[in-house]
């Protein structure tokens, strides 16, 4: 069944129940975000560094930016669940990493409820507008369908603590100054984004260094304020299409008006006596996972294992999926080894173009709820111009160049039977992130290896023409990922948590005292 979110609510699906607010009306946000700062909460304890598991878990959140980690963990230590967590985190995220997190992109998430032994994909990913060259944002209509189906805390709360960021300034951090450096270039043709990131002699901030985004601040504003049906069909919406507009995007108000989150069963794959969940195509990398994590059963995981691996998966994927992303083969027949290996002997390709950049936030409570989401902008820092007035960085729209969001990759482990949740991860870095994720899949729930150990083994990806090998000095993926070998809720201290070692972002664990 796949449910359509229209304006920010369900066109069909369960009743929604009343909820607190961290957040009502007149409160400042200060109230908001002073524990975010202080990073505590009356009867709980929290371990944000290189501790990946405690006894008295709670909750945890795992991001690629660290403050968006914390304010996640903030918002569950104050009466919100998993789903506010990655909420929260998100609109932090859209401040502090806009490279492949902003307001302008799209994503995908998987979320689970094992009270109710449901698990859902929320579909958001930024596709085409009707006059193409432009991307519709998905993110802010995703995050409040996630927070509308799976949630505790109203979404205006959880939007604050990002405004609070724009609004009073924030530290550059390392994940947001690698991004700079590598990407900084691009940046120079757009005054907003020059004065955001740019130092006054044209190069760009670096790690410390304070950024102030103040029309991003008064975009969120209006979101916390009005809603998400500002964002899609009101004066918020206009600006942003009049913004747009003046830059030549074809971004139109019919265009905002009729995006839709699609929430809809995912692929499920038999995985030990437990089951193995991803997204279906166009946002392809969840498949990329689960077909290398079938060939790695088992079998060799070396480097050279991996690379043979990789040939094999992007061959075949020559064979399955068009340009768009989409594909004409049964989904079901993506996960079966057999027909995956038939697809690879009819093709041969060289590496791909496809867009690397993205983000991951994944977050678990011990009452079983459970999030990852993938997020991009479709290339780096998206197009990387600011539809002015607004501080929303346009996403391109995705084509068959590189550009696009076809390797995104949520995966999760749970069990259909008891609702029991046992690894979810979500990665960055293209095909090659998803292989990466299969690698540490295997290794914890296949060869009981410590989440730290499968993290660090070096990795290897192959697609035909040219080899990239971590034992050569190149760092391949970029994963944030959660694994509860005694599955949740029944046994939460089992949970490990870790961000990448690859990146800069953060594991955020809550515990009771």
């Amino acid at each position: 069944m796949s449910i359509a979110y229209h304006n920010g609510h369900p066109q069909s699906g369960k009743r929604r129940h009343s909820r607190p607010s961290l957040l009502s009306a007149g409160t400042a946000l200060a109230a908001v975000l002073m524990p975010v700062l202080l990073g505590s909460c009356e009867n709980t304890r929290s371990v944000a560094s290189d501790a990946t598991q405690i006894d008295g878990f709670r909750a945890g959140v795992v991001a690629d930016e660290p403050r968006a980690a914390l304010i996640g963990r903030t918002v569950i230590s104050g009466g919100g669940n998993a789903a506010d967590g990655v909420v929260a985190a998100y609109f932090a995220m859209a401040v502090t990493m806009p490279a492949a997190a902003g307001l302008g992109g799209g994503g995908i998430c998987i979320a689970h409820n094992a009270d109710e032994k449901t698990t859902d994909v929320i579909d958001f990913l930024p596709r085409a507008a009707a006059g193409g060259a432009v991307a519709v944002p998905g993110n802010v209509r995703g995050m409040a369908a996630l927070n509308a189906r799976y949630g505790k805390i109203q979404f205006a709360a959880l939007v604050g603590p990002a405004e609070s960021l724009a609004t009073t300034g924030v530290p550059i951090s390392k994940a947001l100054a690698r991004d700079l450096q590598q990407y900084g270039s691009l940046l120079t043709e757009d005054p907003t984004l020059q004065a955001t990131f740019q130092k006054l002699d044209g190069t760009p901030l670096g790690e410390g260094d304070n950024m102030r985004p103040v029309d991003l601040a008064a975009t969120l504003g209006q979101i916390r304020a009005q809603g998400v049906n500002s964002f899609y069909s009101g004066l918020l919406a206009q600006k942003l299409v009049e913004g747009a507009q003046a830059l030549g995007a074809p971004l139109t108000i019919d265009d905002l008006r009729n995006y839709k989150v699609t929430i809809s069963a995912p692929l499920e794959t038999p995985f030990t006596d437990l089951s193995l969940y991803v997204a279906a195509p166009p946002a392809s990398g969840g498949v990329i996972t689960a077909q290398a994590v079938a060939m790695l059963s088992g079998g060799d995981n070396s480097p050279n294992g991996q690379a043979a691996i990789s040939q094999n998966i992007m061959a075949a994927r020559a064979g399955w999926m068009q340009p768009d992303g989409s594909t004409t083969v049964p989904p079901a027949d993506l996960l079966s080894p057999d027909k995956v290996q038939a697809l690879a002997a009819q093709t041969s390709v060289g590496l791909p173009q496809e867009n690397t950049s993205a983000a991951s936030i994944v977050a678990i409570d011990s009452d079983g709820v459970a999030v990852a989401c993938t997020f991009t902008m479709n290339a780096p820092f998206g197009s990387a111009r600011v539809a002015p007035g607004t501080g929303i960085v346009l996403a391109p729209a995705p084509n068959d160049q590189g550009v696009g969001y076809s390797t995104l990759s949520p995966v999760m482990v749970a069990s259909q039977y008891n609702g029991q949740v046992y690894f979810l991860s979500g990665a960055a870095g293209g095909a090659a992130g998803a292989l990466a994720e299969a690698l540490v899949l295997d290794g914890v729930m296949k060869r009981a290896m410590p989440l730290d150990q499968a993290m660090q083994l070096p990795r290897a990806f192959d697609a035909g023409d040219q080899r990239f090998d971590e034992n050569a000095g190149v760092r391949i993926g970029r994963l944030n990922t959660i694994f509860c070998s005694g599955g949740v809720p029944s046994d939460p201290d089992s949970c490990q948590l870790r961000n990448d070692y690859r990146g800069n972002g953060l594991a955020s664990i809550l515990g009771e005292e």
